[in-house]
C-alpha cells in the first residue's frame, strides 16, 4: 500500500482542531457499540438512525453552497444520504428526530472544507467500523453507508485533501477549523438528544412496516 503524503499545514490545524471533539463521538453511547464485539442490531440501527440528521443537514448546506461555486467540487458522486437511507430500510427502521434546527455555519470557502473534512473524514472512518462490522455473528447487516467508497475510500480522501489544500486559502484555514469544530459539536448535539429521547422511552427504537413505503427524507 502506498504511504500517504505528510500532512499539509491546513490538514494538521484542521486535525488538531478537531481531536478533541472526535475522541468525545468515538467514545459517544451510540457510537461506541460499532467499535465492539458485542454489538446488537437495535445498537447498530440506533446509529444509523441518529446520524440520518447530520448528513441530511450537512449535505443539505453543502449542496446550498456549491449551487453558488458552480464546478467547483463534486459532491455529487460523493453522497452518503442514499446509502444511510437504504441500510434504514433494510433494518425497518425509520430517522432519527433532527435537533439541528439551531445550528448555523455561515457559508464560505474555510466553511466548506472544514465541513467537507468531518464529512469525508468520517468515511475513512467507516471503514474501520465496516471492517468490525463483517465479523459480527449476528445476521448480515446491510452495509453501503459504512463501505462508502469501498476499494476507493482512500483514493477519494486523498483528492479531497488535495482539493482542500489547492482551493483553501490561508486567511481561510480559522474559518475552516472552526466549521469542523461547529460540525462535530453538532453531531455531538444530535447524538445526545437522541441518546435522551432512548433513555425516556427505555430505548425504544424508531421502526417502520415493510410493507409501508419507505419514510426517509428524500435525499436532495
Amino acid at each position: 500500500m502506498p504511504h500517504s503524503p505528510p500532512p499539509s499545514e491546513l490538514q494538521h490545524r484542521l486535525r488538531q482542531a478537531t481531536k478533541q471533539a472526535h475522541h468525545v463521538l468515538d467514545h459517544h453511547p451510540l457510537l461506541a457499540p460499532l467499535l465492539t464485539a458485542k454489538m446488537r442490531v437495535d445498537q447498530y440501527g440506533d446509529a444509523l438512525s441518529a446520524l440520518h440528521p447530520v448528513y441530511h443537514w450537512a449535505e443539505h448546506w453543502i449542496d446550498a453552497y456549491l449551487s453558488q461555486q458552480a464546478g467547483w467540487f463534486d459532491y455529487a458522486s460523493r453522497r452518503k444520504l442514499p446509502a444511510l437511507e437504504a441500510d434504514l430500510m433494510a433494518l425497518g427502521r425509520l430517522p432519527a428526530a433532527s435537533h439541528l434546527n439551531a445550528v448555523k455555519i455561515a457559508p464560505g470557502q474555510g466553511a466548506l472544507i472544514g465541513i467537507l473534512y468531518t464529512v469525508e473524514g468520517s468515511t475513512m472512518g467507516g471503514q474501520v467500523i465496516a471492517r468490525l462490522l463483517r465479523q459480527f455473528s449476528g445476521p448480515a447487516l446491510p452495509m453501503q453507508f459504512y463501505t462508502g467508497y469501498g476499494d476507493q475510500s482512500r483514493q477519494k480522501w486523498q483528492a479531497f485533501l488535495s482539493f482542500a489544500d489547492a482551493e483553501c486559502p490561508r486567511p481561510e484555514y480559522p474559518a475552516a477549523s472552526a466549521a469542523a469544530v461547529a460540525f462535530f459539536e453538532a453531531i455531538s448535539i444530535q447524538l445526545d438528544a437522541v441518546w435522551a429521547e432512548m433513555q425516556q422511552t427505555k430505548g425504544t427504537p424508531l421502526t417502520h412496516n415493510a410493507s409501508e413505503a419507505p419514510r426517509c427524507a428524500p435525499t436532495r
